[in-house]
């Protein structure tokens, strides 16, 4: 039973107070299907959206059942509606992209009902208005008087006390509307309370009381049959109003209407998603690019050989004297110190082939240890004067097979690398002594001069002669090392191992990354609040389908849950397209360099699939963080005014 004891509502318009109910008492009673009869703007719709809990009343007292509702939280409003309001509206508010049954079944899984349960439950109440049939159909695909079938179907799905019906014919031709007035009587005699809002006096033979309402107050009651007396303890006690069992919609329905809202906007979520994918895109190939120079870098180093030697230079000085020979060979600890020179190489086969590499000074013979046991690969370690080593890719261009190059001579252009000045070119005949193992020097195949041939082009040319661009230390022991570093630094020179260098190239390929990484991040920035503009928009489409989950007893934290799991999908997707782009033009980069610029050993851009997914769930998170403002939006909106909306 439903008793209303001087209800009344005003609103503020303009400063000014209007009352749209003034003391309004009302009693309704299981087993009746009443009719509110008023001409548009009475406060019929008021009255019916404040018993069903989506409006408030100013002043008064609303008891169902003996329990008063006036202090009711919001949550405790919520679950008031699923569990005693069926509301048929009429514009009968249909979620699009939900069929007819799961429409219906909208209201059993914000109770928590089980699938098969409210499957079944769903398919007889279709069954029992006529649309068997059509449980599979989409709103769009169903008549206006189906529409309005699956409406009632809907509010009978968790077997509420209450059935208000808000001009349930309003929008139906006289068959249709007769038709839906039977199935509202049906119901009444069930021993519900039927509360039929309307401006029409149509079909009032159905009616058991009708109340006429004018300018906010009731005018008239006039009862047809009176059933007030015939509600059992044993029903009402039944009935009694309890709100302790509230349930959240569980994670897989959210998940499930969160698909079905991106898919019916599937193309502007897609382009959004693109969006979001290019700064995914940028910091998963700068990733990629940094852990395939890394690799480069430390697989090129033998670990152990990597402290077998420390190169001395000087900062800001292009060439350093011979005496530096005798200075560095005075230091504790050292054993050898040899000349080193960095070089630009043509070499010209008898052949006519040529091939253009770097060029480095190999120490002498006794040292060539440092260089790692499997340094040469087929013939011998070049250690005269005229002698050459070339790796096995330039044997192969050159000559057809490594084997095949050893003993051949070949004619070689050298000139000094230099950032600082343009040094002449020196030409000389050289023999192929051996092959080494392709990218054996960081990043490039490097031909090695033998140090007597090295010491002979420098000489040869004036700029150089007497002079070196570093030279080599080669430490009486390893363990050595560090302290030849320190005394080599307080002379004023930089001194480093191959790791130290590595690791310096690292860094510098590190900063690179973060750099661009940076760049990349304010693309994601960019893109998040994309998606937020996008869900933002989505919020204001959706509106009424927000009204109508709120009126059918969702809470708040359904409605944001719908939309962060929506903004949760959209940057995952965002992420995977950029993972995917990323993969693809890094796979088609290592295909051209393989392929084009015959380095199979080069493998510029290596994945790593930590990375990736790390990458994924922060694509997610921040689409989780983009849809923050919309989703909290949606959770607040008013039921009434977001029904209205249009």
């Amino acid at each position: 039973m439903i008793s209303l004891k001087s209800i009344k509502k005003s609103y503020n318009l303009n400063n000014e107070n209007v009352q749209v109910l003034k003391d309004i008492n009302l009693d309704l009673f299981p087993g009746q299907l009443t009719y509110l009869l008023g001409e548009s703007g009475c406060g019929k719709s008021t009255l019916l959206n404040i018993i069903g809990g989506i409006d408030n009343f100013s002043n008064g007292e609303y008891l169902f059942n003996t329990k008063s509702v006036k202090n009711f939280s919001e949550k405790e409003w919520s679950y008031f509606r699923r569990k005693k309001i069926g509301f048929i509206f009429q514009n009968f508010n249909l979620i699009s992209h939900l069929t007819a049954l799961e429409n219906v079944e909208m209201s059993m899984i914000l109770e928590g009902m089980s699938k098969s349960e409210r499957r079944k439950h769903a398919t007889e109440l279709l069954e029992l208005v006529g649309l068997g049939d059509r449980i599979n159909h989409l709103p769009n695909q169903l008549s206006g008087g189906q529409k309005q079938r699956v409406s009632i179907a809907r509010s009978l799905a968790n077997n509420p006390d209450i059935i208000l019906a808000d001009e349930p014919t309003g929008a139906l031709d006289s068959k249709n509307s007769e038709q839906i007035m039977k199935i509202l009587k049906e119901v009444a005699d069930q021993g519900k309370i039927v509360l039929v809002v309307t401006h029409s006096e149509k079909f009032t033979e159905y009616a058991d009381k009708i109340i006429k309402m004018k300018d906010g107050l009731i005018t008239d009651v006039t009862h047809f049959k009176n059933k007030e007396n015939n509600i059992s303890n044993e029903k009402e006690n039944h009935k009694n109003l309890a709100l302790n069992k509230g349930k959240k919609i569980n994670w897989s329905t959210t998940l499930k209407l969160a698909v079905r809202n991106i898919k019916n906007k599937k193309w502007r979520n897609t382009l959004t998603a693109l969006g979001a994918s290019i700064g995914i895109f940028g910091i998963v190939t700068i990733g990629a690019l940094g852990n395939g120079v890394k690799e480069k870098i430390t697989s090129t180093v033998d670990e152990n050989t990597e402290n077998s030697s420390i190169s001395v230079y000087k900062e800001g000085t292009e060439l350093l004297s011979d005496s530096m020979l005798n200075k560095l060979s005075n230091v504790k600890d050292v054993q050898a110190v040899y000349s080193y020179n960095p070089f630009q190489a043509s070499l010209e086969a008898s052949n006519k082939k040529k091939v253009t590499a770097s060029a480095d000074t190999l120490v002498p013979k006794k040292n060539q240890s440092m260089y790692g046991e499997h340094y040469i690969t087929h013939g011998s370690y070049p250690s005269k004067n005229n002698q050459i080593s070339i790796p096995e890719r330039t044997a192969e261009e050159l000559y057809g097979t490594p084997n095949k190059a050893i003993g051949k001579k070949v004619k070689v252009v050298t000139q000094l690398m230099s950032l600082k000045d343009v040094y002449q070119t020196v030409e000389t005949q050289a023999v192929i002594t051996g092959t080494v193992k392709n990218g054996s020097i960081p990043m490039l195949d490097s031909v090695g001069l033998s140090y007597p041939l090295s010491t002979q082009i420098m000489n040869e040319n004036p700029q150089t002669k007497g002079k070196s661009m570093q030279y080599t230390i080669i430490p009486s022991s390893r363990n050595k090392v560090d302290s030849i570093i320190k005394d080599v630094k307080k002379m004023g020179y930089t001194a480093e191992t191959e790791e130290d260098s590595s690791k310096e190239i690292s860094n510098y390929v590190t900063m690179a990354s973060v750099a661009v990484g940076m760049l990349s991040g304010i693309s994601l920035i960019v893109s998040s609040i994309m998606i937020g503009i996008v869900l933002y928009v989505s919020v204001l489409e959706r509106t009424k389908e927000i009204g109508t989950l709120k009126a059918l007893g969702a809470f708040r934290t359904d409605i944001r849950r719908i939309f962060v799991t929506e903004g949760l999908m959209v940057g995952i997707l965002g992420g995977v397209f950029g993972v995917v782009g990323s993969f693809i033009v890094g796979k088609l980069a290592n295909f051209i360099i393989k392929e084009g610029f015959h380095k199979p050993s080069l493998q510029l851009f290596e994945f790593n699939i930590y990375q990736i997914i790390v990458i994924v769930i922060l694509s997610g998170f921040l689409g989780v963080l983009a849809s923050f403002i919309p989703a909290f939006r949606a959770s607040r909106l008013n039921p009434v005014e977001a029904l209205k909306y249009e």
